[in-house]
């Protein structure tokens, strides 16, 4: 028993200590510290992919590896490791008996928090740094986000999210491969048209229904085949016709919220299309509460 008694002591003691040497207020400072860095660097990295189209390319990769991200954590994943393809808590890696390979470098996003209230009286959300962990710093061999699927599963998956009617006709209007019909509410697809050419169509028009950006502008059309983009690079397509040199000058114009705004409706477009698309494609998925780690 005195062995036990010891043990236990011992144990005891040893939790004791480890509260004791915590710091409350110092844990407070470093946290807020992270918040602030994370609201300056996505405000950041906002104007920045506006500037650089080869960095908003960048953005848009990420993004398309984690589609449940809000536009804000995806653009603090393009500017902390635009590498990273699955990215978890430590508890969560922890849970699933996964260790460090080593020391790790750690990927801050925000994450809801409380709701508080402003000296207005009116409420706010709140949001918390979260540290994460890319699968590239844990002991298990580096997994892909994209999985292999011929080109007639990705456009049968493609075409499972139509709000419309999808039509093949002899030829579309402006010589185009895929065009949504306003007047008849379908989407018109060339037959003579290749599959790549089908597919990156197809998701340009759903997402212009989905986004009601149908409406012929530079913005519009730079949304929409961002979008396409996402679903190519998500699901294994060429990539090699799309070019994004071109950044209207509407969306560089907006202040870093309002590019986020402008961008978040893509990505949530995105978002909806890749889970039904998963679902379709028997990819494991999961179904998010809130907007993933919003801002």
């Amino acid at each position: 028993m005195s062995m036990i008694n010891d043990i236990l002591k011992s144990a005891v003691n040893n939790v004791q200590k480890e509260k004791e040497e915590f710091d409350v207020d110092k844990w407070a400072e470093e946290k807020n510290s992270e918040r602030q860095w994370a609201y300056q660097t996505q405000d950041e990295m906002a104007t920045k992919i506006t500037e650089d189209s080869k960095l908003y390319q960048t953005y848009l990769d990420v993004q398309s590896k984690f589609p449940t991200y809000s536009v804000g954590n995806a653009l603090l994943v393009t500017a902390q490791n635009p590498k990273a393809t699955q990215l978890k808590d430590v508890k969560t890696w922890k849970k699933e008996k996964i260790s460090f390979a080593g020391k790790p470098n750690k990927i801050i996003i925000l994450e809801q928090g409380n709701i508080y209230t402003r000296e207005d009286g009116t409420e706010a959300q709140g949001y918390d740094p979260k540290r994460v962990y890319d699968i590239s710093d844990m002991r298990v061999k580096r997994q892909l986000n994209t999985l292999p699927h011929t080109k007639e599963q990705i456009l049968k998956a493609v075409l499972s999210m139509s709000p419309v009617e999808v039509q093949v006709v002899s030829s579309v209007e402006n010589n185009k491969a895929v065009n949504f019909n306003a007047n008849n509410r379908t989407i018109e697809v060339l037959e003579s048209a290749d599959v790549n050419s089908i597919i990156q169509g197809l998701v340009r028009e759903i997402a212009s229904i989905h986004t009601l950006s149908f409406a012929e502008s530079e913005l519009n059309t730079f949304k929409n085949e961002s979008i396409s983009y996402m679903v190519s690079k998500r699901y294994g397509l060429p990539t090699n016709n799309f070019n994004f040199e071109k950044i209207p000058d509407e969306l560089k114009a907006m202040t870093p919220q309002e590019i986020k705004q402008e961008l978040g409706k893509g990505a949530e477009c995105f978002e909806i299309l890749a889970e039904g698309m998963d679902r379709t494609l028997g990819m494991n998925t999961r179904t998010k509460t809130n907007k993933e780690y919003e801002r």
